[in-house]
């Protein structure tokens, strides 16, 4: 690689690096729980010593990687709020550019430099990708693993150093997310009938492997403070005992006619133009019959194959070469703006208001997570002094079906059951001295009729023209006691 080359490489990533970090600022909207609570606040807690571990935590069913990449922002930064605040984003960018660049290179390899190009850019300018790209959530985290180790796969079937690297991202993404097993089950299959197999190859993929497991142990270790096996618990809540579908289920064919069609948008014409019987294409769709067959199904959770349908995507605009590519750019664009700071914007609202308290106390009569928490506000007292609706899943149970899980009622569900008697029951000594109330606007007509000689109406901030989450929809409005 020539000085002009490297240059113009770090040029490029300095580039995408900037494209994101503006992307990662812009975002004022809220999409998923678990974009605090599986990776910030652990982190904060680990750092910082309060805030809130969900379930998943306390039962160690996660691998302390994603979490130790933002307690390494927190102790950079120290105990400034702002700062506390400003880390995460900058984390994010981080991981989402050393994605895109990477996909970029990826392809090269792969298939042209002209495509790479292309894919970059359509990778840029995709609206779900500024929508989620630089979020916190593991699957970003496991995606840019998934390119790496693409980048550095033997494609020209030569086992090399190119091979161990390779290996060593792949297996990290893994263990990020058992799941991504499935990308490598296909790409494995090709890779053992094109190459010749030797005992020095299979014996040094071994140690590699188990070398990387030692290290995830200590990290483990140095994070839970004890000797545990996240791996294991994963599957055994999520496979041995099938706990996932307590999240809620979904058909076969969701991410067929749901999640792709959505990740994709007007791109979506486009990958199926650039369909190419190939490895890529073979593996995607194992990717995707895999997760089909899960009964608990998420968009994000077919995050890691998005570089290959992007891969598509390009194949297809170089084949088509369509003329209102300009117009797709400028729809995309107001997408994406619309997800970033106006569908589900009031959520990040009260959280600023709620910062501004000097000592908050205040109850969220709300689904479980409905905002985030200390990774936000960064203030002690705000868990001593407030507190907000539980969603534990069925852990006696073991492979329960579905009528059971129909029948389990977590601390949510008890409310929304019999909103005023859950509220006599449960939280008649914390009521009176809660000083103000969050709540969704479907639960106006209960603060008014059952709360309404105690507290009154003092903030209402736009959330929602439509939400998935009936109990979500519209407003979400802060009741002050009288």
């Amino acid at each position: 690689m020539t000085k002009s080359t490297v240059l113009s490489s770090y040029k490029l990533f300095a580039f995408i690096f900037i494209f994101r970090l503006a992307n990662s600022f812009a975002i004022e909207t809220f999409f998923q729980a678990d974009e605090f609570f599986q990776a910030l606040e652990p982190a904060h807690h680990f750092v910082y010593g309060y805030g809130y571990l969900t379930w998943e935590w306390k039962q160690q069913l996660r691998s302390a990687i994603h979490p130790l990449i933002y307690v390494l922002g927190y102790k950079l930064v120290g105990d400034n709020t702002t700062l506390v605040r400003i880390s995460p984003k900058v984390i994010n960018a981080l991981i989402a550019a050393i994605g895109e660049y990477n996909l970029y290179k990826f392809i090269i390899v792969y298939d042209s430099e002209k495509l790479a190009w292309i894919t970059l850019m359509l990778s840029l300018f995709n609206p779900f990708n500024w929508y989620v790209i630089t979020r916190s959530f593991s699957n970003n985290l496991e995606m840019v693993f998934t390119v790496l180790a693409l980048q550095f796969w033997p494609w020209n079937k030569k086992i090399n150093g190119r091979w161990y690297i390779s290996l060593g991202f792949g297996f990290v993404s893994c263990i990020i997310r058992p799941t991504n097993i499935l990308i490598w089950i296909p790409l494995g299959i090709w890779l053992l009938i094109s190459i010749r197999v030797t005992l020095k190859w299979v014996a040094l993929s071994f140690l590699e492997v188990v070398l990387i497991l030692l290290i995830n142990t200590a990290l483990d270790y140095y994070f839970y403070q004890k000797l545990t096996f996240p791996l294991y618990n994963f599957l055994e809540f999520n496979v041995f005992k099938n706990l996932s579908i307590f999240y809620g289920t979904a058909p076969w064919h969701f991410y067929i006619f749901q999640a792709i069609p959505l990740m994709l948008m007007l791109y979506l014409p486009l990958m199926i133009y650039g369909l190419k019987k190939n490895i890529l294409l073979l593996t995607g769709l194992f990717y995707i019959i895999g997760f089909s067959l899960i009964q608990h199904k998420e968009f994000r959770f077919i995050y890691p194959i998005h570089p290959i349908l992007l891969y598509f995507t390009a194949r297809g605009y170089v084949k088509f070469k369509p003329k209102f590519v300009l117009l797709g750019i400028l729809f995309n664009i107001c997408i994406g703006l619309f997800f970033t700071n106006v569908h589900e914007r009031g959520v990040i609202d009260l959280t600023k208001y709620l910062a501004t308290q000097q000592t908050p106390s205040v109850g969220f009569i709300t689904p479980c997570h409905s905002t985030p928490w200390q990774s936000y506000f960064h203030n002690p007292n705000l868990d001593t002094n407030s507190w907000f609706l539980a969603c534990e899943p069925p852990l006696h149970l073991n492979k329960p079906s579905m009528e059971e899980i129909r029948h389990y009622r977590d601390q949510s569900d008890q409310f929304y059951d019999a909103p005023e008697l859950f509220l006599q029951t449960h939280l008649g000594k914390d009521l009176p001295k809660t000083k103000q109330l969050v709540v969704f606007e479907p639960l106006e007509p209960l603060m008014t009729d059952y709360l309404g000689r105690e507290y009154y109406e003092c903030q209402r901030f736009y959330n929602s023209f439509f939400h998935w989450d009936s109990r979500r929809d519209g407003d979400i409005i802060v009741y002050c006691r009288n």
